[in-house]
């Protein structure tokens, strides 16, 4: 059997991939869309270690064989019926996460965008820091740690933010809290009892002139200037801004940050990758970090970014 579909790991509540699968269709490509928060309630999933993986959501099924590429862009918690005790609750999560971990594992295709392993890798932090120093980036002098003479010794002098050591969400029955970077007060410094619970980053102020988000796809690179500086309420986060129309603009970047932010993407083994820089009142280029799948959505909305096309197009091959 040809291998001819794409599968698209996801959620139920991700735009992305109706883009893409627009673009799959036009090229006459079929794909199979896998939203994890639908499994196990509304898709089963097969596994033969003989016979490999069949996949059915009702409507189409699709068996290993026939994957050609897989765009592996979210992979989150079943939705499970709320009724059950947090226990049963806690194992079901646990076993189907390890079931589709081991599905991804067996599938035989060797085109991934991007592969699971690289993607959970290139998530810390703390490695993509190192990462993009040992390449070359500018970095604000950062301090990771729970030990508070240490945050107090470092924000010594300093004006600094305080951000995420990873995830940027806190799950609440409400929905999902967003933690955005904030500014680091006198007070803060003075009242570091939290850090016993929960290691934060720090990191020196940047006099930033304006964001950078560049997003990378089989080494083509596009580039956004994001005019944070122009509101209060995005000048030290973007993402927290109250304003919509935020000004957006195309952005060529200077060769050597062009290629820098390609080796990046290679070296973390990907094939995407959501790299945010500053750009500051002095011209220079400093790394915030990389999201293996950032979004994407609102500049191929914005600017006509062929991020869509691109992808499809790899996944095609």
């Amino acid at each position: 059997m040809t291998a001819s579909t794409v599968l698209v790991v996801t959620t139920s509540y991700d735009e992305a991939p109706r883009y893409v699968g627009n673009k799959l269709t036009q090229l006459g490509v079929p794909y199979f869309r896998f939203d994890t928060d639908r499994f196990p309630l509304e898709i089963e999933v097969c596994f033969d270690p003989c016979q490999g993986v069949r996949i059915s959501d009702g409507d189409s099924i699709v068996a290993s064989d026939q994957i050609r590429s897989v765009w592996y862009r979210r992979n989150v918690a079943p939705n499970l019926p709320d009724n059950l005790p947090s226990y049963v609750q806690e194992f079901c999560t646990r076993e189907a996460r390890a079931f589709l971990g081991g599905v991804w594992s067996s599938l035989p295709t060797h085109r991934w965008l991007s592969a699971p392993s690289a993607i959970w890798k290139a998530e810390r932090k703390l490695y993509q820091l190192a990462v993009a120093h040992e390449l070359g980036f500018t970095l604000p002098h950062t301090l990771v740690t729970n030990d508070q003479n240490s945050a107090r010794c470092f924000a010594d002098g300093r004006s600094l933010i305080a951000k995420a050591v990873s995830s940027a969400y806190v799950g609440r029955p409400s929905g999902n809290w967003a933690i955005f970077t904030s500014t680091v007060m006198s007070e803060d410094i003075a009242d570091l009892d939290g850090l016993c619970l929960s290691p934060v980053t720090f990191q020196e102020k940047v006099d930033k002139k304006s964001d950078i988000r560049v997003t990378v796809i089989d080494g083509e690179v596009f580039a956004a200037e994001i005019l944070s500086q122009a509101d209060e309420t995005s000048r030290v986060d973007w993402r927290a801004t109250e304003n919509p129309d935020i000004e957006h603009r195309l952005h060529l970047l200077p060769t050597h940050i062009h290629d820098l932010c390609q080796r990046l993407v290679r070296k973390l083994g990907l094939v995407f990758g959501a790299i945010d820089l500053a750009l500051t009142s002095r011209g220079e280029y400093v790394f915030f970090e990389i999201n293996p799948n950032g979004e994407w959505l609102w500049l191929e909305d914005r600017l006509g970014f062929p991020i869509a096309d691109r992808i499809a197009r790899w996944l095609s091959v």
